[in-house]
């Protein structure tokens, strides 16, 4: 074979500058957006708010109950709502609890009134949502006498109040899930089904139909048994 000339080894000379440079850029390339990705995890490590927020989040998604969840979000319930009709509150069977549909109620009022689509902003939906919410969360520490028997929410069904033209309902569902979510931790999940109503009693825009899975009753002390 023979040998390459002087213009060859030239060319040759140019092809691997240029190949070696094709690579020192692409690498440079990848390695920016990783150097900024430390930078900012560095940032956030060292910001005390975040830290204490994830450590707070951790604690609040531990198993210690759900009163301590409650107390750690600083999450007041409202009295428990009282039935409209000839029914009740709530019935368990099993490792089940039933809830009656629960209103966007305070101090027995409706906190908020009126029709999706009509009066009402999805913004407000969500608020009357999670607020007809912390009422099952009352009615559920009612019936049981002790919110840490709630395990999770296993379903929940949102209907909602809405002009015909209204196409926003998973929207504002949203405002009973995130809370859920946020009390039993996104791991725990609960299936949904939401619908929209031409009314609802008492002009409530939203009802929260909620099934929970329960524990079993604290087992009762010799003490207490032998008492009169």
């Amino acid at each position: 074979m023979p040998a390459p000339s002087g213009n060859h080894r030239s060319m040759l000379g140019v092809f691997a500058s240029r190949r070696q440079f094709l690579i020192t850029t692409a690498a440079s390339a990848v390695s920016l957006p990783m150097v900024a990705v430390a930078a900012q995890s560095e940032r956030e490590s060292q910001n005390p708010n975040q830290m204490k927020a994830k450590q707070r989040m951790n604690r609040i998604t531990t198993k210690d109950g759900l009163g301590s969840r409650l107390s750690e979000l600083g999450i007041v319930l409202p009295a428990p709502p009282t039935p409209l009709g000839a029914y009740v509150e709530a019935s368990d069977t099993g490792n089940l609890l039933f809830l009656s549909g629960t209103l966007p109620v305070v101090n027995r009022k409706l906190a908020i009134a009126g029709r999706l689509g009509e009066n009402l902003s999805v913004k407000e939906g969500q608020e009357a949502a999670r607020i007809a919410s912390l009422n099952a969360l009352a009615a559920a520490k009612e019936h049981l006498g002790d919110l840490d028997r709630l395990k999770k929410l296993v379903k929940l069904t949102v209907l909602i109040a809405t002009t015909e033209q209204f196409a926003d309902h998973a929207a504002v569902a949203d405002g009973a899930s995130n809370l859920f979510v946020q009390i039993f931790g996104p791991e725990a999940g609960h299936v949904r089904l939401v619908y929209g109503v031409q009314s609802l009693p008492v002009g409530a825009p939203v009802i929260v139909d909620t099934v929970f899975e329960i524990g079993p009753r604290a087992a009762r002390s010799p003490d207490s048994k032998g008492a009169a």
